[in-house]
Formats: C-alpha cells, structure tokens, sequence
C-alpha cells in the first residue's frame, strides 16, 4: 500500500510540475538589462552670489550603453554649458572641474553630480527598460578652494 502511495504521490507531483513548467512559459519576452534613457544636459556654472565661471569643463564620460567615450565642453563666458544628445544609463554621472587654475578667476573645487537627480523634462516616451529622452537642467554652484 505504501509502495502504491508513493507511485500515486510521484505522478500527481510530475503532472502538476509539468503543467506549471509549462505554464511558466508564455509568449511574453523576458527582458534583461540596464535602464537607460537619452539625454541633452544644459545649464550653468556659477559660485558666490550666483557669479558665472568660465572655463570650467562638464564632463559626462563613457556611455557603457553605446560604447561612446563621452562629451566634454567648457563652460562659456557666461559660464553656460550645453552637452549634446547622448544615449546612457540613468544612473549616470556629470563631472564639473575646473582645469585652468586661477584663470578664470579662481581655483575651484571638482564636483561629482547624479544625473538622474537633476531637475528633467521627458521630451519623448521611452518604453521597457529604455526610459525615453530628457532635457536636463544643471545649475552648478562651485565652492572656492581655500589657499
């Protein structure tokens, strides 16, 4: 009687695993990956009292999406700045340097920023994984290093 038990147990369980193993696999796509989005980065590089820096470089590296090595400008008289279009993870990073020393009025420090954190407008809907495209506000004050 156990024997038979068994044999019964064991072919109820095979059935029921079977339908569900079969029933786990639906003609939905299982998708794999990072989330990402397109971005366009503009804004401004000031310090104290809201005072413009020029010359100071915006850096968004390598995309790991698209393989890019990234973009780099320097801020403009006004201390504004514009990065193109580029696809990236949206945990990504906008790195602020001041690489001329005291030409531009000062030496200041490096700043790292979250670009997700930044204020956003979506521009277009993305879907899935793909988050769309941004325009992106940055409005950077520097400190001063101290001498």
């Amino acid at each position: 009687m156990k024997v038979r038990f068994n044999r019964w147990y064991n072919a109820v369980l095979s059935t029921l695993l079977t339908m569900l193993g079969f029933g786990a696999c639906s003609d939905s796509v299982v998708e794999y990956g990072t989330p990402n989005a397109d971005f366009r980065i503009k804004g401004q590089v000031t310090y104290e009292g809201g005072i413009p820096i020029p010359g100071i470089r915006v850096r968004a590296p390598y995309s790991y999406i698209d393989g890019s090595e990234g973009q780099n400008v320097l801020t403009d008289e006004n201390g504004r700045f514009e990065l193109d279009e580029f696809h990236s993870m949206l945990y990504g990073k906008l790195y602020v340097e001041d690489i001329d020393g005291e030409d531009n009025g000062g030496e200041f420090q490096s700043d790292t920023i979250d670009i997700w954190d930044l204020p956003k407008k979506e521009v277009e809907k993305g879907s899935g994984w793909y988050e769309g495209k941004y325009e992106v506000t940055a409005n950077i004050k520097l400190k001063q290093k101290k001498k």
